[in-house]
Formats: C-alpha cells, sequence, structure tokens
C-alpha cells in the first residue's frame, strides 16, 4: 500500500458538482466549528454528545497526521466554498477502506453533493487505489445517508440491531459495501 504522501498527491478530486482536496488547519474556522456544534447537523452522529472548539478541531486534523487515514474537506466546484467533509479510514493490510461523510453547510442538503462526494470518492479508493472494499455505515434514521449509499451502488453488509439512541429512541445501524470487481 502507498504511503499517506503518496495518497495526498492524487488531490484536489473533482466530481460533477464539488471538488475534494486534503483537509487544512486552514479549514478549522468559525463556520466549520459552528457545523459541529449545530444540533441538527450532528443529529445522526456521536458528534451530537461532544462540544466542539477549536483545540479540538485542531486535534482532531492533527490525528491524521502519519497516518494512512484522509481528512478530506468538499468544496463547491463552482465557488470553492467550503460545504463538508470527507474521512477515510484505511486497513491496508485487508484492502479496506471505510468512508465518512458530513455536509455541513444547511444550504447545501438535498442537492447530490454529498452523492457526488461519495461517489468520486469510493470510486477513487477502488479504481485508483485497489482497496477490494469501500464500507460506510449509518444509522436507520439518516435517509438521506442510507440513499447516498444505496445510489453509489453499495450492497447491505451488516446491520446492528437498536445499537444506538436517539432522542432515546433505539435505532438500528446499517453497513453498507462496494467491492472492486477486480480479483484479488
Amino acid at each position: 500500500m502507498p504511503e499517506h504522501e503518496s495518497i495526498n498527491n492524487h488531490f484536489p478530486l473533482l466530481g460533477k458538482s464539488i471538488t475534494l482536496c486534503v483537509f487544512t488547519e486552514a479549514h478549522v474556522n468559525n463556520e466549520y466549528i459552528g457545523w459541529l456544534n449545530d444540533p441538527e447537523v450532528v443529529r445522526n452522529s456521536n458528534q451530537r454528545f461532544k462540544s466542539h472548539d477549536f483545540d479540538s478541531c485542531r486535534a482532531y486534523h492533527q490525528s491524521f497526521k502519519d497516518t494512512e487515514n484522509l481528512f478530506l474537506a468538499i468544496h463547491l466546484k463552482d465557488k470553492n466554498k467550503f460545504i463538508g467533509t470527507m474521512t477515510v479510514y484505511n486497513s491496508p493490510q485487508h484492502k479496506v477502506a471505510d468512508i465518512g461523510l458530513m455536509i455541513g453547510d444547511r444550504n447545501c442538503w438535498g442537492k447530490g453533493m454529498g452523492r457526488d462526494a461519495w461517489q468520486i470518492l469510493m470510486t477513487y479508493m477502488l479504481e485508483t487505489k485497489k482497496f477490494r472494499k469501500v464500507t460506510g455505515g449509518t444509522l436507520s434514521c439518516n435517509l438521506g445517508m442510507v440513499n447516498i449509499m444505496q445510489k453509489t451502488g453499495m450492497q447491505p453488509d451488516g446491520e446492528r440491531i437498536d445499537h444506538e439512541l436517539v432522542n432515546d429512541f433505539p435505532v438500528d445501524v446499517l453497513y453498507f459495501s462496494k467491492f472492486n470487481n477486480e480479483h484479488f
């Protein structure tokens, strides 16, 4: 598996409406911290249990340094406006990558930008980086994320029944995956 720095050299990645680039210290700003502290933005994330500030966000950004994992910023392609983030947690020994997504800018919800970002990153991991499997998970009540995974060709890959509480109500965690078509 290539070194982390060589993975970063492939960015930015261009989608139909978005650009994915490596998250930098400059992305740690009031807008980003605001997303993480917005109950509506993080309602389906365990980030809802935390309070975020510049120090916590910088520490999270630094946690990716010298690892195989990626922390990416999503920008609108035509305006270069920062609208969200993506993560990739790699298991190079198993050639598996787990992707996460947050569209923080609520004005961009429901417009296909999350799906565009997911598709371009999933394709990159499968086709360019030659991972054999890409995975993702979400709460069953997060219909937008379930829709993204289904519409990008992912298949169900497991379920944890009543695994997390949302507003004191148990919900399932759903897992999805897509395999590289090449044989390993």
